[in-house]
């Protein structure tokens, strides 16, 4: 019984540093890095919104999430099945997260609202560790819209 248990353990090892390693060595790396920072400044955007109240503008911001989402399967198209299957995965849960912060924005309920806006970045953080520290956003240093000059980090204006 104890060699199926270390056999087992060893043979999980090995899965989970197989596909460590695929992730440390992808494909399109730019291409990841800017798809999980445009969700990220997406988040960060409906987050924004909260001290002012206005809860109106969430259903815009959900709007530009799901516009950006599909940025990071392209980005993954290219690798193995199972980082794929992974991140589509995560990314439909943040994805129904961001909806579900539009249809709250409408109840006007600023708890219920807060609460929606924490659990999409609650959402992405699991999609954030399927990749190295060196490709997941920093908060604060997101930059600008697609387009746009980046501007310096908020803390360094």
């Amino acid at each position: 019984m104890n060699r199926r248990w270390i056999a087992a353990g060893l043979l999980a090892l090995l899965a989970g540093t197989a596909l460590g390693a695929g992730s440390a060595n992808l494909k399109s790396p730019d291409k990841v890095k800017e798809a999980l920072r445009l969700l990220a400044y997406v988040q960060a955007d409906m987050a924004s919104k909260l001290p002012n109240k206005a809860y109106a503008r969430l259903p815009h911001e959900n709007e530009e999430f799901q516009e950006a989402a599909p940025a990071l399967l392209d980005a993954v198209a290219g690798e193995p099945a199972a980082l794929q299957a992974q991140v589509k995965a995560k990314l439909g849960v943040a994805t129904q997260k961001a909806n579900e912060v539009a249809a709250t924005s409408k109840s006007s309920d600023e708890a219920r609202i807060t609460d929606a806006v924490a659990a999409v970045q609650q959402a992405l953080e699991p999609l954030y560790g399927l990749f190295p520290a060196e490709l997941r956003p920093v908060p604060g240093q997101l930059g600008g819209r697609p387009g746009r000059p980046a501007g310096p980090p908020p803390d360094l204006r």
